[in-house]
């Protein structure tokens, strides 16, 4: 018998978020069989040494799970050979796998690769599904239709069930047999898109001029807003977490919580007055995130509190955005990304150029920002159809 086993990442197939799988690959008298064991972007990937680059985010905790895997994959292979263990019990998945099991290997799989974020929203899903102790390779669409029964009963919106439904694709794709059919994939709720508000130049004017105290945490929210709309839209959760050492030489540099990946920004004159007006006064730029590392705790765990406080500091910011619009007589529902879609209604009033705008917004492809920028346009149309009917 010939068999080999390599590590290597499979370019062949890209995921929605650019990455590709990293793969263990088989062959087995002259047959492939691959399996996946994790994921990174192109960039990222040591080609010459089969490993991601240092300066890859978690890259040491993820190189030592890949050296396990491969090690292990080697051992099997030499069982396969000494005639200990058949072929078909290395590729064979777990006979009777459940949409639970699936979740639980999963969250596992969060830790190894250190996905706070994603951990959480397959852990709240685990709580919220309450038939899942099904097969993963019976979830089928008859099982989403219940399922999306239950949750419009619950109050969710068709967005969020949504969201949920490709959670569970996901789920199926990586630990079903069958992987996703054509009727599951077809699986859709009806989304009553939201309009994207903005605010104009008069709004933008009336929520600069607002007289506010000078250590009142409503300055500080308004403050907060219009940097955001200097620093191209940047992401409140971002924001939020500055310090004033990331202001320097002129210019904004973070790593972005979404994306992870670095970013520069020009702060315009504006932009500058402000952080030089809360320069030295908190620990951070601003007051809202107080977050510290806990002793005694995982880095995992603690990066997941790390997230779930920026959600707090999220709300309680857009709570204030609410009060601050109404002293500045805006009749919108004013939140902490509207300020992003501020700064996009100008970027693209002024620049005609897809590619400039979505390397200025963050958005991952061309198709994404597309679709954004129509929808922006979109509501625009609607409001000037309004005023025309009611003029």
């Amino acid at each position: 018998m010939k068999a080999s086993v390599r590590l290597h990442l499979y370019t062949s197939k890209t995921y929605k978020d650019n990455c590709h799988p990293i793969v263990l690959q088989y062959i087995i008298n002259g047959k492939v069989k691959r399996k996946v064991v994790a994921r990174c972007q192109r960039d990222d990937w040591d080609q010459r040494n089969n490993k991601l680059k240092t300066k890859a985010k978690n890259s040491p905790r993820i190189n030592a799970f890949l050296s396990d895997a491969f090690a292990k994959a080697e051992r099997e292979l030499y069982d396969v050979k000494e005639g200990l263990k058949t072929i078909s019990e290395i590729f064979r998945e777990e006979d009777s796998i459940t949409l639970n099991d699936a979740m639980k290997l999963e969250l596992k799989r969060m830790q190894e690769e250190f996905k706070s974020g994603y951990y959480d929203k397959i852990l709240a899903l685990q709580r919220q599904i309450k038939n899942k102790d099904i097969p993963i390779d019976q979830v089928d669409e008859k099982w989403f239709a219940k399922l999306i029964s239950e949750q419009e009963a619950a109050g969710n919106m068709g967005s969020t069930i949504m969201r949920k439904i490709k959670l569970i694709r996901g789920l199926i794709l990586r630990y079903s047999t069958k992987g996703v059919t054509k009727e599951v994939k077809a699986v859709r709720v009806v989304q009553n898109k939201s309009v994207k508000q903005k605010l104009n130049t008069l709004e933008m004017e009336a929520l600069a001029k607002l007289d506010l105290p000078e250590e009142d945490l409503l300055r500080a929210t308004r403050d907060l807003f219009l940097l955001q709309v200097y620093l191209r839209g940047v992401r409140v959760g971002d924001l939020l977490q500055a310090y004033a050492k990331d202001f320097v030489n002129g210019r904004y540099e973070y790593t972005a919580d979404k994306t992870d990946k670095k970013q520069t920004i020009k702060l315009i004159p504006q932009a500058q007055a402000i952080v030089d007006h809360y320069s030295g006064k908190y620990e951070r730029l601003f007051p809202f995130f107080t977050w510290k590392p806990a002793k005694g705790i995982s880095a995992f765990n603690n990066d997941r509190a790390r997230l779930k406080h920026k959600e707090t500091c999220t709300t309680a910011i857009n709570k204030y955005l609410k009060v601050l619009a109404v002293m500045a007589g805006i009749q919108k529902p004013l939140t902490s990304h509207i300020a992003r879609h501020t700064f996009a209604r100008m970027a693209i009033d002024k620049i005609n150029n897809p590619m400039v705008t979505m390397e200025l917004l963050g958005h991952s492809s061309l198709a994404v920002h597309q679709a954004y920028l129509n929808d922006i346009r979109k509501d625009d149309e609607l409001d000037a159809a309004a005023d025309d009917i009611f003029s």
